[in-house]
């Protein structure tokens, strides 16, 4: 028997493949692993941000030996499953940057990778991104 992707799931396969998002993802690729590309000082550039976001409470934060920012935040309200994963989207979606990635990587716990290519728009600003990592702390 074939496993469903969602639960009224009747079809078991999609209409196309994703592979004409791949440019994108390549170009992320290649400025990830630009030595430098992640920016300094993410408690003045981003904490202020993460702070005001409505729905949410900072909790602490520090940055990690490999570029992640950690950030433990708590919502108002008490999240699961795809709730969660989406107050979190809008929580990351105050820092986005023109190219946004956002991942579960496990239980309550969240990497986002999210930048300014070579390129994007309005063009003012060099190259840079940031890693992020929300650990939610349940209501």
């Amino acid at each position: 028997m074939e496993q469903r992707r969602w639960d009224i799931d009747e079809r078991f396969t999609g209409v196309s493949d994703a592979t004409a998002m791949l440019p994108a993802v390549h170009r992320l690729e290649e400025a990830m692993r630009t030595g430098g590309w992640v920016t300094e000082e993410p408690e003045a550039h981003l904490l202020p941000h993460l702070r005001r976001a409505p729905g949410w409470e900072v909790l602490g934060e520090r940055l990690l030996g490999d570029g992640f920012y950690e950030v433990r935040a708590r919502p108002d309200e008490r999240l699961q499953g795809i709730d969660e994963h989406r107050a979190v989207i809008r929580l990351l979606s105050v820092i986005a940057e023109p190219s946004f990635l956002v991942r579960q990587a496990g239980p309550g716990m969240y990497e986002c990778v999210t930048g300014v290519l070579p390129g994007d728009p309005p063009g003012t600003y060099k190259s840079h991104g940031h890693l992020v990592r929300v650990i939610v702390v349940p209501r």
